[in-house]
């Protein structure tokens, strides 16, 4: 596709790039996806034992875009190494399909601002390496990093962590987690919705946190069970990237209320602890994370049970280092 150009293409280890398909998408059922126009990788090449090339396209209209923002948002980078995690598994990894994705750990460190996504896309590339656990070992937990690789530039890196679990097990996690689980979708929770402009969105029912009138650094989640990007599919409980959407708004708005023109986020780690269930309130705060610099420690609770952590960056950070040796 037009505009679409990714790397130099020059010769080398990275001549790959230049044969991978950055148009065509990859099946649906690869990437755990029910629809079509949420699924974002478009190929993907084995370039060792553990390395990996995957590329991807992001279209302008997509809900994490923006739609035509002056920057593209973390939080599609984080959805699109999600996919690539379970993309990379059933493709490469011999991990059969049908069985649950647990997600421990998801990142997205940029030494700047995400690029807007034009008219005609913006091609994402990947350089990946995906780590398995050692032999012997009773779980598959995998791990994954990667290099970003955009407009013939390294802006950064990203890093996921999951598990790939058998029904049962998961089953027996989930009746661990406390509840039963359910569909059921969480009570309209109190206080008043931000508004959309505030946390980076154009439209209410993108907006995932009210403000808690008690307190100037803490949010409740709100969730609509009928969002088509969020509960593209059934999910018996809130969805972990709901979550990391959360946080991302919740880090802007108090970045901006702390330090105003702090820019937008180049960092957004997500630590997953617990299960959260759809018919109860949760609760996300945010308190300042180092001297100034834009940074804050988030947390997310369903009563007293904490459910996930995070840190959230505004503004720029030092210019990121190849993990991979790739050039761009």
């Amino acid at each position: 596709m037009p505009g679409l150009e990714l790397m130099t293409g020059r010769p080398g280890p990275e001549h790959h790039w230049k044969t991978m398909e950055f148009g065509q998408r990859v099946h649906r059922a690869s990437v755990h996806k029910a629809a079509d126009a949420e699924v974002l990788l478009t190929d993907s090449q084995r370039l060792g034992d553990d390395r990996f090339a995957v590329a991807a396209r992001w279209d302008r209209d997509h809900y994490l875009s923006h739609q035509g923002g002056s920057v593209s948002d973390p939080v599609l980078l984080a959805e699109t190494t999600r996919q690539t995690a379970i993309h990379l598994s059933h493709r490469f990894l011999d991990v059969p399909h049908g069985l649950p994705f647990v997600l421990s750990e998801a990142s997205v460190d940029l030494s700047e601002e995400l690029p807007p996504v034009g008219p005609q896309g913006l091609a994402v590339g990947l350089d990946v390496i995906c780590r398995r656990p050692a032999a012997g070992s009773r779980r598959l937990r995998l791990e994954l990093d990667a290099d970003v690789l955009v407009r013939h530039r390294l802006i950064g890196r990203t890093r996921l962590c999951w598990e790939p679990m058998e029904p049962g097990r998961y089953a027996m996690l989930r009746r661990r987690g406390g509840g039963e689980p359910t569909t059921a979708p969480l009570p309209e929770p109190p206080g008043t919705p931000l508004p959309p402009a505030a946390v980076g969105q154009r439209a209410e029912r993108d907006v995932l946190i009210a403000a808690d009138p008690a307190r100037w650094n803490a949010w409740w989640l709100r969730l609509d069970p009928d969002h088509p990007v969020l509960f593209d599919h059934e999910s018996d409980h809130i969805p972990g990237m709901a979550l990391v959407e959360a946080f991302r708004q919740a880090g802007r708005v108090a970045a901006a209320d702390r330090r105003p023109g702090a820019g937008g986020v180049t960092l957004l780690t997500v630590r997953f602890t617990a299960f959260g269930e759809l018919d109860a309130p949760v609760s996300i705060t945010a308190e300042p994370a180092g001297r100034g610099r834009g940074t804050f420690a988030l947390r997310a609770h369903q009563g007293e049970r904490e459910l996930a952590g995070a840190t959230v960056r505004c503004g720029a950070a030092e210019p990121a280092r190849a993990l991979l040796g790739t050039a761009c």
